[in-house]
């Protein structure tokens, strides 16, 4: 029994630890501006002008809005109106997780716990 036990255990904290050193763009490279992607010259120029737009066009529309601006800027350091949702808000992406195989996907910034909350 102590051994299953420790294999659990064991197994939880290898899946805790492969996650923890994933890191935040696994099979490519976070870039924080098409300009810094083009730069680096480990990108064709039309990877990059796509991975932006794809990024750019996900972060508008593709997730949940918020429905003030300043439920956004709680967890956000910045935020922009939702692409489809009218009155609805999003944050703007900090850059963009672009993969050599053409996917790309934006990358947040999140307000830590420990951060002063805006307006105070």
């Amino acid at each position: 029994m102590k051994v299953i036990v420790f294999a659990l255990i064991l197994g939880i904290a290898g899946a805790m630890a492969w996650f923890a050193f994933r890191g935040e763009c696994p099979d490519g490279q976070v870039f924080a501006s098409e300009q810094a992607c083009l730069a680096s010259g480990q990108l064709p120029a039309a990877l990059c002008r796509q991975g932006f737009a794809e990024a750019q066009r996900a972060a508008r529309e593709d997730q949940a809005p918020f429905a003030t601006q300043d439920d956004c800027l709680r967890q956000f350091p910045r935020c922009q109106p939702h692409g489809a949702v009218v009155s609805g808000f999003v944050p703007v992406p900090r850059g963009a997780c672009i993969v050599a195989t053409g996917k790309s996907r934006p990358v947040y910034q999140r307000i830590g716990s420990g951060s002063e909350p805006r307006g105070s």
